[in-house]
């Protein structure tokens, strides 16, 4: 079956440029780049952010559970700790930034891209990641328990101590990836597509003993 392609972010070419106080409206972001700054804001109401660039913006103990990024990009940003926990992503992609132990559980994301990204100890548990590409990211120690993984990918990632625990593999192609030891319901591992090493490695996390 072919895949669906991912979607892009629709951003107009001539964005004006905002501090992120001044761009926030009644929790409403649009139509804004907000250039070099820390972002220190948490709030218990959801956030809406719609085409807006993030650039070498550092988030400072952020706390925004519910919000909706539509059309967003995050450039060469520093996310660690935020929690985005049930938030809502379409059409957002994530280049460059820092997103260690970023809580993402329980969200809706959808159309996104996560490009050379430090993710380590980011959570995803109970998230639905729908055409979400992952790609030359670090993602060791990450969270991807009881998820759910429709039409993603994985490219060249850094996968070690991942945990896939009750989610399904099927139809993930993790041959380029690096990982020595990941964790997975070995019952959700069909279809899924790995190298010839990976395959080895898996083998013997099922009890098998691998003879030369």
């Amino acid at each position: 079956m072919k895949k669906t392609k991912r979607l892009t972010p629709l951003i107009p070419k001539e964005l004006e440029t905002s501090s992120f106080s001044t761009a926030l409206d009644d929790n409403y972001i649009s139509n804004c780049r907000i250039l070099p700054e820390t972002i220190d804001f948490a709030t218990e109401e959801a956030l809406h952010i719609d085409k807006v660039i993030f650039e070498n913006v550092n988030f400072l103990e952020t706390s925004w559970p519910r919000s909706e990024f539509v059309d967003v990009v995050f450039l060469n940003c520093d996310l660690s700790n935020a929690d985005l926990s049930r938030a809502v992503f379409h059409r957002t992609e994530f280049r460059n930034s820092k997103l260690l132990g970023v809580n993402f559980a329980e969200a809706g994301i959808r159309h996104t891209l996560f490009e050379e990204c430090l993710m380590n100890y980011a959570t995803f548990g109970f998230t639905l990641c729908n055409t979400v590409s992952f790609i030359s990211s670090s993602l060791r120690f990450a969270d991807f328990y009881q998820m759910e993984l429709k039409n993603s990918e994985f490219q060249m990632c850094e996968l070690n101590d991942v945990n896939f625990t009750e989610t399904s593999l099927k139809g993930i192609d993790l041959s380029t990836n690096s990982f020595e030891s990941i964790q997975v319901s070995i019952e959700k591992l069909q279809g899924c597509k790995v190298s010839p090493n990976q395959a080895i490695a898996f083998a013997r996390q099922m009890g098998m003993i691998i003879e030369n």
